[in-house]
């Protein structure tokens, strides 16, 4: 076992730790530093400067008492974090990721020959189960685009500038957006 995969294997008993890492979320990082925050206060209570709690909390027994409920706590937090289902370390490239990036492979040919119906038949795979995938968004807002269903590309812009992992990819949502709303300014409202 290489220590790539110790370090991981380790990491999973940190609460918030593993979404971080691999997906950048926002939610996780704050779950991470409490965490993080309440081991460390709770580590130096116990091993550093055993009266800290007493000072603030009150009798001795009452915070010796919080303390362990706390540690007990800490343990609880971290074995529910690693056997959590979601990302899964052994399988980080893995199976499904190597079939979302040969789907938006193939979409993007698919879309670079005007072939916007498979193309978007295999980017709607790759969003199945609302996945954060930001890349595939784009290239469906593209394809809603050059497909002239602006409602539909202005709504998953919006739905996808939301998103953590669009922080990257945040000039290119302001470009579709601009492009789309320019279609919709030229384009004459149908009448029925």
């Amino acid at each position: 076992m290489d220590f790539q995969k110790i370090f991981f294997l380790a990491l999973r008993f940190w609460p918030g730790f593993q979404r971080l890492w691999f997906k950048g979320d926002f939610h996780s990082l704050m779950v991470s530093l409490l965490f993080g925050w309440v081991l460390l206060l709770v580590w130096m209570a116990t091993f550093v400067w055993p009266e800290f709690l007493s000072k603030f909390v009150g009798p001795v027994w009452f915070s010796q008492i919080l303390l362990k409920v706390t540690w007990l706590a800490i343990g609880v937090s971290a074995f529910l974090a690693a056997i959590r289902p979601g990302v899964l370390v052994g399988n980080m490239p893995g199976k499904w990721q190597a079939e979302q990036q040969n789907n938006l492979e193939m979409a993007q040919e698919f879309y670079l020959q005007a072939n916007y119906f498979e193309a978007e038949r295999l980017i709607r795979k790759n969003m199945v189960g609302g996945r954060e995938d930001v890349e595939s968004s784009l290239l469906w807002i593209a394809i809603l685009r050059r497909t002239r269903r602006i409602s539909q590309a202005l709504e998953l812009i919006s739905n996808t500038d939301r998103l953590d992992a669009a922080l990257p990819w945040l000039t290119e949502l302001r470009s579709e957006k601009e492009q789309c709303l320019r279609i919709k300014i030229q384009t004459p409202p149908a009448h029925d």
